[in-house]
């Protein structure tokens, strides 16, 4: 499956991105207003000056020039005659340039410069030649306003954006915090199988609809809790219940057996021992499972020599790998020695190599090595024989679940072997692993 981002991450990008379009949007509807309003009042204040001027030259006061150029109301007012020489007020050798055109203030561009330009040609009696009157304002500082403002924007936004980032979320971790928890609680349980544990509520916390999920989640693992819990209940009442009747069918059976007369007879009553036994070991199996689920086997730990436990579980499975020509090899550090219940321990070796012997090809091998690795303990039981598929290595620990049907019930296996022996090795706080290839062989290995 593709890996993506989380929730988290995808709805800060989202609201980070969405406002990074919204702050250039609004910035280039701000800078473009800013900026008309800017050269709009560049245009009313160079038509208000030659306004000015052209009513104080209206007036053919003999000072008029002089006031003009010393008061600071006209500084940026030009006058000229009708033949374009300059007269009085601010000179400028660009502006003189441009050619004179009555009307509206325009923009004109002088050697990269712009200017906003205003000619006025002043009315006079006959006979009095005309004076141009030129307003013209720079618009280069508005220019250089609005990149300061640009350069100011340019460094101010990645940081309100990452400050808007980093506080988003963080508060969309929190919001989702309940999710973690919700993940967190579903992967132990996965994990350790431990259908105790519970969403944690915060009793302070809000009401809302992640609150109420996880109030809902608790009571489904509640119920399913108490279903497993009845499950147990009904394994472990209905094994102690079979047990009686199955002592009387095998005490039967075996009776049945010592008094055949004929070879019917003796078939068909061991027949019933044989099934009978095989009850038997189900119903002791699912009675030792049921005890370790419901934390009731108790563990006698002692300090068990390991070459005496491998010997004693070889010994037992000894006439089974003779049938099949297998040989079974045994390698253990000397003085070796396991702090375990020596009971369990030797049936989780014995169930092993059974288990080897009885998938094992013929005339092949069962090698056997214990050895310490730190301060563990591994003991290997490895096989060359029909190996187990990948899509079934993970169900083996399954209880009742057999991958060679056929071969199981020749043999009489019921399922729930290396369902005991993982939940056995667990008990001892340790840990089972198994490696195998089709046609090569399978390996388990466990750590004490």
């Amino acid at each position: 499956m593709k890996r993506t981002a989380s929730i988290k991450t995808r709805i800060t990008i989202w609201y980070t991105t969405l406002m990074l379009v919204l702050m250039a949007v609004v910035l280039s509807l701000v800078g473009g207003i800013s900026y008309r309003l800017s050269i709009d009042n560049i245009e009313k204040d160079v038509v208000v000056q030659v306004s000015g001027v052209n009513e104080k030259l209206s007036k053919r006061d003999r000072g008029v020039f002089f006031k003009i150029e010393n008061n600071e109301e006209f500084k940026n007012v030009t006058v000229y005659t009708d033949r374009g020489e300059y007269v009085a007020g601010k000179y400028n050798y660009d502006i003189d340039r441009i050619p004179f055109k009555e009307g509206n203030p325009r923009r004109e561009s002088v050697d990269g410069k712009e200017y906003i330009i205003y000619d006025l040609r002043t009315a006079t009696p006959p006979g009095i030649p005309p004076f141009w009157i030129r307003g013209a304002e720079s618009v280069n500082s508005s220019v250089i306003l609005g990149q300061s403002m640009f350069y100011v924007v340019l460094i101010l936004v990645p940081i309100i954006l990452l400050l808007t980032a980093l506080g988003g979320y963080y508060i969309t971790k929190k919001a989702f915090m309940p999710i973690s928890d919700i993940t967190k609680t579903a992967d132990d349980i996965r994990v350790k199988g431990d259908v105790k544990k519970r969403i944690p509520l915060n009793p302070e916390g809000k009401e809302d609809e992640l609150f109420r999920l996880s109030v809902t989640l608790n009571a489904m693992l509640d119920n399913i809790e108490n279903l497993i819990t009845k499950e147990k209940q009904f394994t472990s009442d209905a094994s102690h219940e079979l047990r009686t009747p199955i002592s009387v069918v095998l005490s039967q059976g075996e009776y049945l057996l010592e008094i055949a007369e004929t070879e019917k007879e003796r078939e068909l009553a061991q027949n019933i021992v044989d099934k009978a036994n095989q009850m038997s070991k189900l119903v002791s199996s699912l009675l030792l499972l049921s005890r370790i689920d419901q934390n009731r086997q108790k563990l006698i730990k002692k300090d068990v020599e390991l070459r005496v436990l491998v010997d004693v579980a070889v010994e037992t499975t000894k006439a089974f790998a003779g049938e099949k020509r297998i040989n079974v090899n045994v390698k253990v550090e000397e003085n070796l020695t396991v702090y375990v219940d020596e009971t369990l321990m030797l049936s989780v070796i014995t169930n092993l190599i059974n288990n080897a012997v009885k998938y094992g090809k013929e005339s092949g091998n069962v090698n056997i090595t214990a050895k310490k690795e730190g301060s563990a303990v591994n003991i290997i039981v490895k096989d060359d024989g029909i190996g187990i598929s990948k899509e079934n290595l993970e169900k083996i620990w399954d209880r009742f679940y057999r991958v060679d049907d056929v071969r199981n019930d020749e043999y009489g296996s019921n399922g729930l072997g290396l369902s005991m022996v993982k939940s056995i090795v667990e008990l001892h706080g340790g840990k089972i692993s198994v490696e195998s290839e089709i046609g090569k062989g399978t390996e388990f290995k466990i750590v004490i």
